[in-house]
Parts: C-alpha cells; sequence; structure tokens
C-alpha cells in the first residue's frame, strides 16, 4: 500500500495532513496539482521554519525536537491553505469526489482542482 506522508512544522506546531484530499503518498503529493500547490504554498509562506515530511510507517522523525506523536495536537492546517489558493485564484473547489454514505461528515475526499491546468 506504501506509506502516506504529512508535512510538518515543527517550529509553529502545525502540519499539512492532506486529509480529505487526493492522496498523500509520494507520487500522489508530487503528480496531483492540489496537493503539490498546498505544498510549494506552505513553504513559501513558512521559509524560516524548520518543515519536513514525515511518513506515517518510517522511523524518520527529522526534527531534534519533539516526537512523532506530539503531530496529533499539532494545527493542521490543511483546509486553511486550499482556502487561501482558491481566494488567489489557483485552486477551485468542484465539491467532492467521494463521500461515504455511512459517515459523510467524516469520511470524503474533496474535488480540488489548480484552475491554470486545462
Amino acid at each position: 500500500m506504501g506509506a502516506a506522508y504529512i508535512l510538518v512544522n515543527n517550529t509553529k506546531r502545525e502540519k499539512i495532513s492532506f486529509t480529505h484530499l487526493e492522496g498523500s503518498k509520494p507520487r500522489e503529493l508530487a503528480g496531483n496539482p492540489c496537493q503539490a500547490a498546498v505544498t510549494t504554498w506552505y513553504l513559501l509562506k513558512n521559509q524560516e521554519d524548520e518543515i519536513q515530511f514525515v511518513s506515517d510507517t518510517y522511523d524518520d522523525w527529522p526534527f531534534k525536537t519533539s516526537n512523532r506523536d506530539d503531530t496529533l495536537a499539532y494545527v493542521d492546517k490543511t483546509f486553511d491553505v486550499v482556502e487561501a489558493l482558491i481566494e488567489q485564484d489557483i485552486l477551485k473547489d468542484l465539491g467532492f469526489e467521494y463521500i461515504d454514505k455511512d459517515e459523510p461528515e467524516t469520511v470524503f475526499v474533496r474535488k480540488i482542482v489548480n484552475v491554470w491546468i486545462d
């Protein structure tokens, strides 16, 4: 199945989890224009911070302080960055790619597209 990744900002105790977007594996992060835009925007806006990708599988904690368990309390900025990119006319929200019929409030994937690609 492969490792999924989150982008961890250890300086600000924030993360980009890519939750409810279309993928968080390496190929999905690089190949999906939404995830690539979210990552680029976040890195550009936080250039002085200690930021790294961290997997959900490997023992790859790259920071000297804190630990993987601490990220559970980190603020997830995924939706904030998506909304900022929508306001900047970079991304567009087309609704939902998938909604679980039994748990629609928590199990869903948003269809977010890059408007620069047509």
